[in-house]
């Protein structure tokens, strides 16, 4: 997890440094991508509220929340715009130093949209989670090259064209790649939904991901009535069936359950995409937006490595988010395993 939040962060920064460079890098040279670096990194500074909050159901629904929200960034950017304004030598206008921070917030929140994850970008009209599911989190495709045009920048005078020249064709590349990816979530859209109708498998709504560090490997989730289908398909592959792996939902058991104020937050944040399994005096719930972690596996614990528990406690009931403590044994396992379901030879689940 801290892997995934370190390049998570590094593309945001990577982002805002390209906005910095645009908009103040004729006038600051290099402290303008400093500036858009720090303005890109803002909104996820919300996780230092996370310390403050016992309750993991809290912590949850305040990661992109109102710090990734536009009404706050409209806001937020006009008192940044001032103290610029005010402490620095160059004449740059209140109106440019707005529109650098406005756009060095916003486009955070834009390309959090693009993720699984889900992001509050209308708070406080609404929290509804805009996840446009094109892209990872984690996509070194986007951010490694982005990031080394930008670094070029950094060695060539501010006064010179070609400094411009490399800026644009970074922006125009990082562009590029975000219009591949939705081409490609589309063509794998449909043959997820081909796969499904030759396959005979009733569904009221499918949900298309790409899987973690790439953008070849996709994950199709299918909500049935009663259970909820994963499949992975990757574009390169030769063979183009799907095998899909059904899970019940066990949907009375989660409404039915009397810790209501956790399951409602868990089924907000999981956007349709869960499942839940009873285990003794405690209840499993799956968000399982993502798809499966691990390909090979048919149970719910052995497919889906990240999970939520609902357990009793001394005050009603509580939610504690169950994560593996990997090593790097492990990490090492799971990136070969994916590197194989992504080429031509898919990895053999378990399923009988």
């Amino acid at each position: 997890m801290l892997l995934f939040r370190r390049m998570d962060s590094l593309s945001q920064i990577v982002l805002g440094a390209a906005v910095g460079e645009i908009m103040l890098g004729k006038k600051l040279g290099n402290k303008g991508q400093l500036l858009g670096a720090i303005a890109g990194t803002i909104p996820d500074l919300d996780v230092l509220l996370s310390p403050l909050f016992t309750d993991e159901i809290t912590k949850l629904t305040i990661h992109r929340g109102y710090s990734h929200a536009v009404l706050f960034h409209l806001l937020l950017a006009w008192p940044l715009a001032r103290l610029s304004q005010r402490w620095s030598s160059s004449d740059i206008s209140s109106r440019r130093w707005y529109l650098f921070w406005f756009l060095g917030l916003f486009t955070h929140a834009l390309l959090d949209c693009c993720t699984t994850y889900g992001t509050q970008l209308l708070l406080p009209f609404t929290d509804y989670l805009v996840g446009f599911n094109n892209i990872t989190v984690v996509d070194p495709l986007w951010t490694l090259p982005f990031m080394a045009m930008l670094i070029v920048c950094l060695f060539i005078p501010r006064e010179k064209k070609t400094r411009k020249l490399w800026v644009m064709i970074g922006c125009s590349y990082a562009a590029l790649y975000m219009g591949f990816t939705l081409v490609n979530k589309y063509n794998v859209h449909q043959h997820f939904t081909q796969q499904l109708e030759q396959q005979g498998i009733a569904y009221s709504e499918l949900k298309t991901t790409p899987t973690m560090f790439n953008n070849i490997l996709w994950s199709g989730i299918a909500l049935g009535k009663d259970s909820i289908y994963f499949g992975e398909y990757s574009w390169i592959q030769h063979d183009p069936v799907v095998e899909w792996i059904a899970f019940p939902r066990n949907q009375a058991l989660i409404d039915n359950h009397p810790a209501q104020r956790e399951m409602a937050a868990l089924k907000w944040f999981g956007q349709d995409a869960y499942f839940a399994v009873a285990e003794g005096d405690h209840v499993d719930f799956f968000t399982a937006k993502w798809g499966r972690t691990d390909f090979t596996k048919t149970t719910a614990h052995g497919a889906f490595v990240f999970h939520w528990r609902i357990e009793p406690s001394d005050n009603g009931w509580r939610a504690l988010q169950v994560m593996p403590r990997w090593d790097g044994e492990d990490f090492r396992a799971a990136m070969n395993s994916l590197w194989q379901r992504i080429g031509d030879k898919p990895i053999k689940s378990d399923a009988p």
